[in-house]
């Protein structure tokens, strides 16, 4: 598993001006994206066939920007 920042955008917010939140995301071996937690450690829930994901505690729905693919070297 690699660990690394992702970009959370709450939806139904313009992305110009709401403020982009930063959140962990696990990615496995091949560089999928399989979790995201947010500041406190809570795990987000993936909305199935989306880059949309939950946070289950405030019902708040976050687009997911995943970062660049990182590759060890």
């Amino acid at each position: 598993m690699n660990i690394r920042p992702v970009k959370a955008h709450k939806m139904n917010e313009d992305f110009d001006t709401s403020p982009t939140v930063i959140y962990t995301g696990e990615y496995d071996e091949e560089n999928h994206l399989m979790n995201v937690y947010d500041s406190s450690q809570e795990q987000l829930t993936k909305m199935m066939g989306t880059n949309q994901w939950i946070l289950n505690s405030t019902g708040e729905v976050f687009f997911i920007e995943e970062d660049v693919p990182y590759f060890a070297n």
